[in-house]
């Protein structure tokens, strides 16, 4: 059973637990790529990866995750930013296997799972390719407002795909929470991004729905909920 605190004790233990932390005097960090000011949920989808398994956002949860759409007849912008990945994975050492790195194509025609097998692994194999139908690519797309339309090339490669380029990080609750130009952005830039990421509180409530106070000095305290 749950008890019911004394609003004057509740607000005693709050500034008791308050005044030990380092919250109220640290430095904010200052993210690198572009913050989303009202963080929201980031869209579910349910694609195919390039091994032919079905991949949801939801079976993420708990990790970071890095996306972008793209191709794998990109000549510019995607191999940049894959290459730039493959950096960040270098240099996440051990934390490399708390995030998760996923490239949806936008040219699902061309880009069989057997193509987008073999072009990522040119980069990383632990990276993930996902495909589906045209009509699947284009209603992920429209859910994070990506734009994408064929182009003529006007050479015998037939032809592009101008597309968004710019690649998500959504945090380890399911949350937009930044956006980079990942062919632009340093690759330790991107980094300490997403190690802020997973140093930070999971979230204020637990599993038994208490709220909990948290501060950079480690502190923690949890507080009952009343019961109606």
């Amino acid at each position: 059973m749950l008890i019911r605190l004394n609003p004057k004790i509740v607000l005693t233990l709050l500034s008791t637990t308050i005044a030990g932390c380092s919250l109220l005097t640290s430095e904010p960090y200052i993210f690198n790529g572009m913050e989303f000011e009202d963080p929201v949920k980031a869209p579910n989808f349910a694609l195919n990866d390039q091994n032919q398994r079905l991949v949801t956002l939801a079976d993420l949860r708990g990790k970071v995750v890095l996306m972008f759409f793209g191709f794998t007849n990109c000549p510019d912008a995607c191999p940049a930013t894959l290459g730039t990945w493959k950096q960040v994975y270098e240099l996440l050492g051990d934390d490399a296997s708390k995030v998760e790195f996923i490239m949806i194509t936008v040219d699902p025609e061309r880009d069989t799972p057997e193509v987008l097998k073999m072009n990522l692994a040119l980069f990383n194999p632990a990276f993930i390719g996902l495909h589906g139908s045209v009509e699947e690519i284009q209603g992920v797309a429209s859910d994070y407002n990506i734009y994408f339309e064929k182009a003529d090339s006007g050479s015998a490669v037939g032809y592009l795909v101008d597309h968004s380029s710019l690649s998500y990080v959504i945090d380890t609750e399911g949350y937009l929470v930044l956006g980079h130009r990942s062919y632009e952005a340093s690759s330790m830039d991107m980094v300490s991004d997403i190690k802020e990421i997973l140093a930070r509180p999971s979230g204020v409530f637990d599993a038994n729905g208490k709220m909990m106070l948290l501060c950079e000095s480690g502190c923690m305290f949890n507080l009952p909920v009343t019961q109606q």
